[in-house]
């Protein structure tokens, strides 16, 4: 049967919720490309705004990634503190359960 310490899964619960908030973070400080491109003058002479346009699409899609990153990470937190809770009632319950008998 394994053997699982509720304190140390609390506090990897904790941890996990940290990654959560660095990605949410990380998300906040990302910025797009302010001022001159940093790609120069490699715009489509037709399409002028396509760089910008491009360089938009990609920070707006690694923003969405951190989000999902951190969500993801949360709902690992959230997990991991689920598993406590039941695997802590079981516990309660088993040790409810248990009768002494004599030999």
């Amino acid at each position: 049967m394994p053997v699982y310490d509720a304190e140390s899964m609390n506090i990897t619960a904790g941890r996990i919720d940290r990654v959560a908030e660095d990605f949410r973070r990380s998300k906040a400080a990302m910025r797009g490309v302010e001022g001159e491109s940093p790609f120069g003058d490699v715009e489509d002479a037709d399409n002028p705004e396509q760089v910008s346009a491009t360089l938009h699409s990609f920070t707006t899609g690694m923003r969405a990634e951190f989000e999902a990153a951190a969500s993801l990470a949360s709902a690992a937190g959230a997990a991991v503190r689920d598993a406590v809770r039941a695997m802590t009632e079981t516990d309660t319950v088993a040790a409810e359960n248990l009768t002494l008998r004599d030999m």
